[in-house]
C-alpha cells in the first residue's frame, strides 16, 4: 500500500480523464489515496466501471472527442461531486505512423482529442474555480511535446500547443488561485509504449523484447518510470503543496532528454 503523503487535499473534488487504466488510473488511485473524492471517465465503460470500483472513484463513460459529452461531464461532474476543484486533462495518444500515412481527418482527430478537448472541457469548469477563488487545472502532455520520437509526428504537432496554451492560461487565471500545469512523462510501461514497440518491431523485422531492452537503455536512470510514480507527481502538483507553481511543463521521465534547455 503507498504511503499517504499529506497533500491537504481532504474534501478537495477531482475530474481525472482517460482514468480506466494506465497512467490515468494512476493519477487517480494517488488523488484518492490523499483524500479527494475523484470522478474518472473514459470512453470504454466496462473497464471503467471496473477501475473505479477498483480504486474507489466515481464513474462517467464519455467520448472526450464530442462536444456534447464534454458538456455532460462537466454538468454530471458538478452534480455527483458537489464542485470540481481540480481537473486532470489527459488523453491517450494520437496514432502512431510516419507523416506520409496520416490523412486530414487523423489530424482534426489528433487536435480534437489532445488539444480542443483539453480546452473546452476546462472553460466548463473554470467558472467554478474562479468563484471559490481556488483550482488546479493538470494538463497531461509528452515528453515528446519538447523532443522528437520517431513514429510520433501527430503528436509533435499537436503536444506543443497544450504547453503554450498551459502557459497563457495560467497568467490569465493565476490572480484567482487557480494553477494550471503540463506534466511531460517521458517512458512508461503502458499500452502507449507497448504499441509504439509494436510499430518499431514490424517496421524493423526486430522483436518486441530487443527494441524494449534498446530503449531502456537510452534512459539513465536504466528503467521504465513506474505509474505510481506519474500519480504521485501529478497528486503534489494538484495540491496546496504546489500553490507557488504554475505556467511549468513539467518533465518525468528518467533523464532520457537530451535537450538543454
Amino acid at each position: 500500500m503507498e504511503k499517504e503523503m499529506k497533500l491537504e487535499l481532504e474534501e478537495k473534488c477531482a475530474i481525472v480523464c482517460a482514468a480506466s487504466k494506465g497512467l490515468g488510473k494512476a493519477i487517480a488511485k494517488a488523488l484518492i489515496r490523499e483524500g479527494a473524492k475523484v470522478l474518472i471517465c473514459a470512453r470504454d465503460e466496462k473497464n471503467l466501471q471496473k477501475t473505479a470500483e477498483e480504486i474507489g472513484a466515481k464513474w462517467l463513460a464519455v467520448d472526450m472527442t464530442k462536444e456534447k459529452d464534454r458538456e455532460k461531464l462537466a454538468a454530471e461532474g458538478l452534480k455527483i461531486l458537489g464542485k470540481i476543484d481540480i481537473l486532470v486533462n489527459n488523453s491517450g495518444g494520437p496514432p502512431v505512423g510516419k507523416f506520409e500515412s496520416f490523412t486530414p481527418q487523423d489530424w482534426k482527430d489528433a487536435f480534437e482529442l489532445n488539444f480542443l478537448s483539453f480546452v473546452h472541457l476546462t472553460k466548463l469548469v473554470l467558472g467554478g474555480m474562479k468563484e471559490r477563488g481556488w483550482g488546479r487545472i493538470i494538463n497531461m502532455a509528452s515528453y515528446a511535446a519538447l523532443e522528437t520520437v520517431e513514429g510520433l509526428i501527430l503528436s509533435h504537432g499537436i503536444r506543443p500547443s497544450v504547453l503554450t496554451w498551459t502557459r497563457a492560461l495560467a497568467r490569465e487565471v493565476a490572480p484567482f488561485n487557480i494553477g494550471v500545469v503540463a506534466v511531460c512523462p517521458g517512458l512508461f510501461y503502458t499500452d502507449r509504449v507497448k504499441e509504439i514497440v509494436k510499430t518499431r518491431s514490424q517496421k524493423e523485422g526486430r522483436s518486441a523484447e530487443e527494441i524494449l531492452k534498446e530503449w531502456t537503455s537510452q534512459i539513465p536512470m536504466g528503467r521504465m518510470g513506474n505509474p505510481e510514480e506519474l500519480g504521485d507527481l501529478v497528486a503534489f502538483l494538484s495540491s496546496p503543496k504546489a500553490s507557488f507553481i504554475t505556467g511549468s511543463a513539467i518533465v518525468i521521465d528518467g533523464g532520457i532528454m537530451k535537450r538543454l534547455i
